[in-house]
């Protein structure tokens, strides 16, 4: 009597026969490279953005995470800065889309609005939930995938002024889990209900353990999660980044990290070790196949440029991430002419 085994389900959104091993990967043809910038907030920050966006630009990235937030004037101030880049770039903006800017209705509004500015990408975050506060104000979309619908509606509703093209849909992931997360179960609940609403493909949080990532992926994929899912990557500059990751994470710094500052007064020291260590743990996210890397700029191109610069030292060049330019077909050359009549 033969016995049938069945594989353990990893989450409560994985099927009933979800294999003991990832599936065959996608026949990806390059690894995705985008950036992330803010807003300008002031006229010396905007000065210096024309710099930074013309080197973005230069390194062809698939597209810019533009973020939003009360400090660049919310989603009007996303807006503003989005139309200047497609007026100057043609780096193609994504809009961050917070659940916390809005009610459905005014939501609604800025979507419009956004699209109006040549807008055809969104990252749908649920966005942090006011102090003192344990949910979001009644008018309120409660979470990042209710806001997924609300876009693939806007778009089905659409066609027409979208020429028949898709949205297309980012959302959040977790390597070392939500903040507010009961556990690695819950989280991949969420993002498969993201994914099953719509969303294309993920961005990481920052996260410290370059194996969360591969863990999260391995889990995302037993439990039939298949959208691509990009790491986020923070420059580690000194002591002090770390701190900021750890608060915008929720996650402690790892003893290791901060042990490899000990004894480091020089601040240009402190910066190369910090490079090095994020260089290092993005050669090992690599190796783990993602399909991508998100670099969150702090609107800081020198320590863009210094982070990139260290990769290439590490044999990993972005350069080879952005597609080659096809092959010109028009007018035909000089030497295609010749070679035609020689054939005649």
């Amino acid at each position: 009597m033969s016995s049938t085994i069945v594989t353990p389900r990893l989450s409560a959104s994985a099927p009933d026969n979800a294999p003991d091993r990832p599936p065959v990967g996608r026949r990806r043809l390059r690894r995705a490279l985008s950036f992330e910038v803010i807003p300008p907030r002031s006229p010396a920050q905007a000065a210096r953005m024309p710099r930074l966006l013309k080197f973005l630009d230069s390194l062809g990235p698939d597209y810019l995470a533009v973020t939003s937030s009360a400090t660049s004037n919310w989603l009007q101030g996303t807006a503003d800065f989005i139309a200047e880049v497609t007026a100057t770039t043609t780096l193609r903006p994504l809009a961050h889309l917070a659940c916390t800017a809005g009610t459905e209705a005014e939501l609604l509004g800025w979507i419009d609005h956004l699209l109006g500015v040549g807008v055809r990408g969104f990252l749908a975050i649920r966005g942090d939930i006011p102090a003192g506060q344990t949910s979001l104000p009644a008018g309120h979309l409660p979470h990042a995938d209710a806001l997924v619908s609300l876009l693939r509606r806007i778009e089905n509703d659409n066609v027409a002024c979208l020429a028949a093209g898709r949205l297309g849909i980012g959302v959040a992931a977790y390597p070392s889990g939500h903040p507010e997360s009961t556990g690695p179960e819950e989280d991949l609940d969420v993002l498969a209900a993201k994914q099953r609403n719509g969303a294309d493909f993920a961005i990481t949080q920052l996260f410290f353990d370059p194996t969360a990532y591969s863990r999260l992926r391995r889990r995302a994929e037993h439990a039939g999660i298949i959208i691509p899912i990009i790491p986020g990557i923070l420059p580690i500059t000194d002591p002090r980044r770390l701190h900021t990751m750890s608060r915008l994470s929720g996650l402690p710094v790892p003893d290791g990290l901060l042990a490899r500052f000990d004894g480091i007064s020089d601040p240009a020291s402190a910066r190369r070790i910090g490079l090095d260590i994020t260089a290092e743990h993005t050669a090992a996210i690599l190796e783990h196949d993602a399909d991508g890397l998100h670099f969150y700029t702090f609107n800081d191109q020198n320590t863009t440029e210094d982070l990139l610069t260290a990769l290439d030292q590490k044999g990993i060049s972005v350069s080879s991430f952005p597609p080659q330019p096809p092959p010109r077909r028009w007018p035909p050359s000089t030497d295609h002419a010749t070679t035609k009549e020689n054939h005649a």
